[in-house]
This record gives C-alpha cells, sequence and structure tokens, in this order.
C-alpha cells in the first residue's frame, strides 16, 4: 500500500509541473501575441492613407501617377485584408495556444510574425514611394524655376553681348531655343505631376544646359583672341617687319611675310571652329597660332639683337684690326733693323709676312660685311659667327707680335749678360792655370790637357761669335750653355788633379814609416814611376793607397781630408 502511495503522489507531482509548464507556455504566447497586436496598432495608426490622400493633390499622370497607383494599392489591400489577417492569425496563435499542441503554437506563432513583419515593410515601401515622389515633386518644381531663370539670363546674355560671341552666336541662339522647347515640354510634364517621363527630360536638360553655360562662359575669350588679340598681333609684326625692311634688314628665306599670309588663314580657320563650336579644336588651333606669333617676334627680335651687336662689334674690330696691322708693321720695321746684328733663325720674317695675311683676309671680310650692311643684303645674325672667328685670329695674332717684340726687345741684353759670363769664364780658365803651375807638377795628365785646351778653344768660338757683326743670339747661348758645363767639369778635374798628385806626396812621406816593408818599399817605386813619368796621379795614389790602407786602415781618407781642409782654409 506505503508503494502504490507514493507513485500516486509521483503522479501528482508530475501532473502539477506539467500544468505549470503549460500554464507558463500560454503565458510566453499571450505576452508576444499582445506585443505584436500593439505594434499591429502601431502601424494601422501610422498616416499613410493621409499622405496618399496628399499624393493625389499633386495630380499626377503617367508613370509617377502608376507608380503612386501601385502604392495606393499596396497599401489598401493591407488595410483591407492583411490587417484583418494579422488580426485573424493572433487569434489562432491563441487558440492553438490552449492545447498542448507546442509544435503547432509555434508554428502558428512564426507565421504571425512574417505577417507582421511583411505588413510593415509594405508600409515602409510605401512610404519610401512617397517620399520619392514628393522629393522628386519638390525637385522638379524648383528645376522649373530655376531653368526658367537660367534661360532668360542665358537669352539675355545672348542679346547684351552679342559682339562677344562672334560666328557662334547662331549656334548658341539655337541650341538656347532646343533648350527652351524642351525645357517647355518639361515644365509641362512637371505641372501635370508626370515626374517619371519629367526626370529623363531633366537629365539631358542639366547636361546640356551645363555644356551651354561652359560655352557661353569660354567664347568671349577665344573669339577676343581671334579677332581682336592675333590680329594686332599680327599686324603689329607686319609693321615692324615693313619698317626693318625698309631699314635694311633681312631674313633666312625671306619667310616672315608668308607666315603672315598663313597665320591669317590659320585664323579664319579657328573662327571656323569657333562657329561649329569645337572648342576643344579651337583652343588647339589658338595654340599653334601663338607658338607662330611667338616665333615671328622672336625671329624679329633676335635680328634686332644681332644687329646691335654687329654694329658694335664691327667698329671695335676695325679698330682693333688697324691697331694690329699698325703693331704688324712696326715689327717688321724692328725686325729689319735688329737683323743688322742678330741672325734670326725662328722664321721671324715669314711668320711676320703670315700675319699680314691674315690681318688681309680679316680686312676684307669686314669690307664684305661693311658692303652688304651698305647694299641692304646682310642678314645679322649669320654674320655674328664670322666676326667672332676674327676676334679670336687678331687676338692671337695680337698676342704672338707682343711676345715677338719683347722677345726683341730682350736681345741686347741677352747678349750683354752673355759677354759677362764670357769674361767670367775667361778669368776662371786663367784662375784654374795659375792653380796648376803653382803646384810645380812634374807634369800634367795629356787627357787633362787635352780637355783644358778644348774648352778654351770653345770659349775663344764664343768670344769670337758675340764680337761678330750680327749675333747668331740662340747658338751663341746654346753654345754659352755648353761651355758653361765644360768649365765646371774643367774645376772638378782640376780639383781631382790636384788632390791626388799632393796625396801622393802625403803618402810617400807616410810610407817612410814602413821603410822595413818589402811591399811597401815596391809600391813607393811603382807610384814614384806614375807620379814622375807617365803624371798619373790618380793611379800612384790608388797603388801606394791600397797598400798602406792594408797595413793601416783609413790612411788615404786621413789624409785627403786634411789636404782638403787645408784647401778650404
Amino acid at each position: 500500500m506505503a508503494n502504490i502511495g507514493h507513485v500516486v503522489i509521483g503522479l501528482i507531482i508530475v501532473g502539477a509541473v506539467a500544468y505549470m509548464i503549460i500554464f507558463l507556455a500560454q503565458q510566453i504566447i499571450a505576452r508576444q501575441v499582445a506585443k505584436l497586436i500593439i505594434r499591429l496598432e502601431q502601424l494601422k495608426n501610422i498616416p499613410v492613407r493621409d499622405r496618399l490622400v496628399d499624393g493625389r493633390k499633386m495630380s499626377l499622370t503617367g508613370k509617377s501617377l502608376k507608380q503612386f497607383e501601385a502604392l495606393e494599392a499596396k497599401y489598401t489591400k493591407l488595410e483591407m485584408t492583411g490587417f484583418e489577417a494579422i488580426k485573424k492569425q493572433a487569434d489562432q496563435v491563441l487558440f492553438d495556444s490552449q492545447g498542448v499542441n507546442f509544435v503547432k503554437s509555434t508554428q502558428s506563432m512564426k507565421v504571425l510574425r512574417q505577417m507582421e513583419a511583411d505588413a510593415s515593410k509594405d508600409i515602409d515601401i510605401v512610404q519610401q514611394g512617397m517620399n520619392d515622389l514628393e522629393q522628386l515633386d519638390r525637385e522638379h518644381k524648383q528645376a522649373v524655376l530655376d531653368l526658367e531663370a537660367k534661360y532668360k539670363e542665358l537669352r539675355k546674355i545672348l542679346l547684351s553681348q552679342s559682339f562677344k560671341f562672334g560666328p557662334a552666336l547662331d549656334k548658341l541662339e539655337e541650341i538656347l531655343g532646343a533648350l527652351e522647347e524642351d525645357f517647355s515640354e518639361f515644365a509641362r510634364m512637371t505641372e501635370e505631376g508626370d515626374h517619371a517621363a519629367a526626370a529623363d527630360i531633366h537629365e539631358t536638360l542639366a547636361m546640356e544646359t551645363n555644356q551651354l553655360e561652359e560655352r557661353i562662359a569660354q567664347i568671349p575669350a577665344l573669339y577676343e583672341d581671334l579677332n581682336e588679340k592675333i590680329p594686332a598681333q599680327l599686324a603689329e609684326i607686319s609693321e615692324v617687319y615693313t619698317a626693318m625692311a625698309a631699314k635694311g634688314f633681312r631674313f633666312e628665306e625671306d619667310f616672315v611675310e608668308p607666315a603672315l599670309a598663313d597665320l591669317q588663314k590659320q585664323r579664319k580657320i579657328g573662327l571656323d571652329l569657333l562657329q561649329a563650336l569645337t572648342l576643344k579644336k579651337v583652343n588647339d588651333q589658338l595654340k599653334g597660332l601663338h607658338e607662330s606669333i611667338e616665333y615671328l617676334y622672336a625671329t624679329l627680335e633676335k635680328e634686332v639683337k644681332a644687329q646691335q651687336r654687329v654694329a658694335k662689334q664691327l667698329s671695335e674690330l676695325l679698330e682693333f684690326k688697324h691697331h694690329v696691322s699698325r703693331q704688324n708693321h712696326d715689327l717688321k720695321i724692328e725686325l729689319d733693323r735688329m737683323n743688322q746684328d742678330f741672325v734670326f733663325n725662328k722664321n721671324e720674317f715669314d711668320q711676320v709676312q703670315t700675319w699680314t695675311k691674315q690681318i688681309h683676309n680679316v680686312t676684307e671680310h669686314l669690307n664684305d660685311v661693311t658692303r652688304e650692311i651698305e647694299t641692304q643684303e646682310l642678314i645679322y645674325s649669320t654674320v655674328e659667327n664670322g666676326l667672332n672667328q676674327d676676334q679670336d685670329l687678331l687676338t692671337a695674332v695680337e698676342h704672338d707680335q707682343v711676345t715677338m717684340w719683347d722677345n726683341l726687345q730682350k736681345l741686347p741684353a741677352i747678349v750683354k749678360v752673355a759677354r759677362t759670363r764670357v769674361t767670367q769664364h775667361d778669368e776662371k780658365m786663367r784662375l784654374i792655370q795659375r792653380r796648376v803651375e803653382r803646384q810645380n807638377l812634374p807634369g800634367i795628365p795629356t787627357a787633362y790637357v787635352d780637355f783644358y785646351n778644348s774648352v778654351n778653344e770653345e770659349l775663344g768660338r764664343l768670344m769670337q761669335q758675340l764680337d761678330a757683326t750680327r749675333i747668331n743670339i740662340d747658338d751663341a747661348q746654346r753654345q754659352l750653355s755648353i761651355v758653361s758645363a765644360d768649365l765646371d767639369n774643367l774645376e772638378e778635374r782640376t780639383n781631382r788633379v790636384l788632390e791626388d798628385a799632393d796625396l801622393t806626396v802625403r803618402l810617400v812621406r807616410k810610407a817612410f814609416m814602413f821603410q822595413d816593408n818589402q811591399e811597401v818599399q815596391q809600391a813607393v817605386n811603382e807610384a814614384k814611376y806614375y807620379y814622375e813619368q807617365s803624371y798619373d796621379y790618380e793611379s800612384a795614389t790608388r797603388i801606394l793607397g791600397d797598400v798602406l790602407d792594408q797595413i793601416e786602415p783609413g790612411t788615404v781618407a786621413t789624409l785627403r781630408h786634411q789636404f782638403q781642409t787645408e784647401v778650404t782654409e
């Protein structure tokens, strides 16, 4: 019995729990349905119908009317059946929730939510559609006002400033007239409410109107350029060219007049392009015209400046040429005068003759330029290079003339210096001779005597050269250099001979200290032979010195140092 009681109690508890779950589920569904019913009432209270009524007042037609009617039909269907269907679905959900079929209740609730969402979406579509129609209505009505004012302003500009548009005026008026006709159609459609069709026209009108405004803004400057500025520039170039031609200016290939005629043709082509409103081509045409005009201005300016430079340079060159020519004449006279005293072997006379020919060629060229200026045959810009070459040539000739003149003026001083040095050399030869004689040597080495005589003969020939009627100064200077070098060599040889002779005597005295040494005595006898018989003092010193250095190292060096010290004192 106790077990049965427990089972019964368990069943009661399970039942109670199930009841509570069902009750709670019903309450949840009821609350969700209540919220959706409230949302439904909110949707119904949106003043969509009022907006549709106002929409009827816009007097829509055509595509716009069809769009409006579609929106109205969508909302009317919602009013007539949609809202009521949602209410019935809500009641069905509440009814289904009273049972225990939770799956069916859930599905019914899902359908209800979807119906409410669709209704909300339809209302948003209608609202947005009405917004679009109302916005389009406002835009088109404002566009009508704006375009009407704009076309009046454009018409006013074309009428009051017609002179600024030249041949383009007729085309502009034609385009404006066509736009005004399209505008009338746009205004009619807007007034009738056919905004959808009007929108297509408005888009085209806006684009073409902007294009017309841009043309009207650009054309006056282009027409002014073609009709006033460029003709004025061409007239100025023609006037300047005529005046320059009258003054004797000439131009390469004489292209200015044909170029002016061609530019006039190109300008008329530009006006034709302007009449056709092909503004990009007009700008391209103007670019070419301006470049050609600038080139003509530059050509005229180049010749004017070239004329100024040529006139100045020609005057300076004529004066410079006279100076160089006079200097060449003076140089030739000086050469003739100094040729009596000096022998020239650097082709000085030929060089002066070459300069004479070069100066003559420059003179001929300058005369040709002067004649072409007088006969008005000269293109100034083409002659500058030749004048610059004349300038460079005369400058180089003048520099070389000055160098030659300076060298000529130095010749007497050079001769004087050479004679002074020869006198010094002659005195030096006498001193060398006296030094040798004072030593009372048994004799002089043959090689030394030969070299002494050779130097003496060279010095004698040099004296004769410097005492000649005409002095070959180059040869004399070259000979003087040889004599100076040989004399220095002779002095060194003299010092060596005298030093070796004295050193031999000192070594012989030193050898007396070694009389018992047979090798020393033999060396003494051999050294005496070289000293007394062949006068080969160098060999005598070497033979005896080598033996004594073996016995007493440093003997030769010590005795040589003693001699050199005594000589310097």
